[in-house]
């Protein structure tokens, strides 16, 4: 399992993988709210595993969606601002198509018209920032 630095548990090893730097990551899954959710757990921060958030705003504010549907036990789930705030798809939503004028990625915002089908809404599960202090470790 991964610990914080106060020994509060994440979540549970599910595997490893290189991230580019000769590191080697744990892969867990957070439950939070009765929801599993997938992460990568660097050192010093989260690193999700979703999908980009779409915005039909030109500027990454307002109604956040991801591309879906997720029919799986395990949800990815989307790091993003405030914090490091894990999102997630509304599973209770139909998904529609939405022709998104902005990106949010890794916190930086692209402006480009693209469809997103089939989407549903996102929706913000937890921040990390207020459950975990770092630095992460195996334990």
């Amino acid at each position: 399992m991964v610990v914080d630095s106060g020994d509060t548990v994440v979540g549970n090893v599910t595997g490893f993988t290189f991230d580019g730097s000769q590191r080697v990551l744990p892969a867990v899954v957070l439950e939070r709210n009765g929801q599993r959710v997938g992460l990568l757990v660097h050192p010093d921060r989260f690193e999700g595993s979703g999908p980009s958030l779409a915005y039909e705003s030109l500027d990454c504010t307002g109604q956040a969606w991801l591309n879906g549907p997720f029919a799986t036990l395990i949800l990815p789930g989307t790091i993003e601002g405030p914090g490091q705030t894990v999102y997630i798809p509304d599973l209770s939503a139909t998904p529609g198509l939405v022709t998104a004028q902005s990106l949010l990625q890794m916190g930086r915002c692209f402006t480009f018209q693209f469809d997103v089908s089939p989407a549903v809404p996102a929706l913000p599960l937890v921040d990390l920032d207020t459950v975990f202090t770092p630095p992460f470790r195996l334990k």
